[in-house]
């Protein structure tokens, strides 16, 4: 057994199989059904992982998937992606042990943090992880030092004019001036630059930015050879696609193979494409059951209830976090709790929902039309995959939810059938199977 399915085969004890028609929905009935729980759970559904894979590798067929490891880093979740074959985006010496360890092989991880400790530096060249972003010419030296022999790619500053999380102002740098500059200083240092990266921001609302973010990577590769005599050989799309259940990517897809198909076309370029999607993977795939530990009736004068309050067991200071960035931003959903069909004929009252902390900004929604629900029953949210855990703390001592894996037992048995030499014609199989059984 190789390292890739032993590490499939560790997960066998937190996974929940269902029939073959079953379906998340159904594991969601099942633990409502079970009673009350004490602590949050995640359900995390790793059919809609490699569903996202999929849908992927159809949409942007030229654009490999390099998952960006801090979006969720689920043992589940690294596990199925490394048995797909999928890279990895890694920004520190951690993330690339943990990717390594999955029995993932150097060329398909990318340091992706334009900026990097010594010590980091040292790790990645021991054990030959090659490529690596750059966005400063302090960067540039530091790596033309300690390691000489890595393959970087300059990280140019593209912004979304609409999205979640602008990453402009800490990274990237000017395409047409210190981008241009630092092509000419790595080559006196003799240092290869390999690519050039972008990040539109996280959650991005504009699918057209990546069409001009790559127009603008193609003047870079221009100037590099035309001037430097340099050929540049990687393009990085990075991140930002949506990720939730009601989120397509179709047109995001369509920006960057238009893209791509003007700027860099098939038969005029031998560029690799790769992309660092975290959201996309994830966003979809957790959903986050809470119980209701406190319930509070806001009436007016007339003895009408005006507000209903609920107090649940997980909140901003837990998984519930990224929802604070989500609200700042109108075209995105807030933290709305699901209301669930059997509930879906009942009358609605104003409702806010208070995280269990003793913090007063601890609200994951205001003044959401919801039914009225009683201490013990559950509340449900979807779309919690991506950096929901990841930015969860104990605060007050409350602890992170559950984790519980639920795939069909197809799935499971097509990860562990996949061989790396060839997982994009076996998942591609795959997908064609689902689509026959209407899986």
């Amino acid at each position: 057994m190789d390292k890739r399915q032993n590490n499939l085969s560790k997960l066998e004890g937190v996974i929940v199989r269902s029939a073959k028609t079953g379906s998340i929905q159904q594991e969601v009935d099942r633990v409502i059904a079970a009673g009350t729980r004490e602590h949050p759970l995640h359900l995390l559904d790793l059919d809609d992982v490699v569903r996202k894979h999929l849908i992927w590798l159809r949409r942007m067929p030229r654009v490999v998937p390099f998952y960006a490891v801090k979006c969720n880093d689920d043992p589940a979740i690294l596990a199925t992606l490394a048995a797909l074959g999928t890279g990895f985006d890694c920004a520190s010496e951690a993330e690339i042990r943990t990717i390594l360890a999955l029995g993932v092989t150097p060329e398909r991880i990318i340091f992706a943090h334009p900026i990097k400790s010594v010590e980091a530096l040292a790790f990645a060249k021991s054990h030959g992880i090659r490529r690596m972003t750059f966005d400063n010419e302090c960067e540039l030296e530091k790596v033309a030092r300690e390691y000489p022999e890595a393959e970087l790619v300059l990280r140019i500053r593209h912004d979304s004019d609409r999205v979640l999380i602008a990453l402009g102002k800490k990274f990237g740098c000017d395409a047409h001036g210190n981008g241009l500059r630092m092509l000419a200083r790595a080559k006196e240092l003799g240092v290869a630059v390999v690519g050039v990266s972008f990040h539109v921001g996280c959650g991005s609302l504009d699918a057209d930015c990546f069409y001009d973010a790559i127009a603008s990577a193609r003047t870079v590769f221009d100037y590099a050879w035309q001037e430097l005599g340099v050929r540049l050989r990687l393009l990085d799309v990075g991140g930002g696609f949506p990720g939730d259940n009601d989120k397509p990517i179709d047109e995001y897809a369509q920006a960057v193979s238009r893209g791509l198909k003007e700027f860099f076309p098939v038969e005029a370029d031998d560029v690799y494409i790769l992309g660092e999607p975290g959201r996309f993977y994830v966003g979809s795939a957790v959903t986050l059951l809470t119980t209701v530990q406190g319930k509070k009736e806001v009436r007016d004068e007339c003895g009408r209830v005006r507000q209903m309050m609920y107090y649940i067991n997980d909140g901003v200071f837990g998984t519930l976090f990224d929802w604070l960035s989500l609200r700042a931003i109108n075209d995105l959903k807030r933290a709305v709790p699901l209301v669930r069909r059997e509930r879906a004929l009942e009358p609605t009252y104003p409702t806010t929902v208070w995280g269990p902390t003793c913090d007063s900004t601890d609200i994951v929604c205001e003044d959401v039309d919801f039914p009225e629900h009683q201490i013990g029953d559950y509340i449900v949210f979807e779309n919690l995959g991506a950096y929901g855990m990841p930015f969860a703390t104990n605060f007050n001592g409350f602890p992170k939810p559950t984790v519980e894996v639920y795939v069909k037992e197809l799935t499971w048995n097509m990860l562990h059938s996949i061989a790396d030499k060839d997982w994009r014609q076996k998942t591609l199989t795959f997908l064609e199977n689902l689509l026959e059984t209407g899986h």
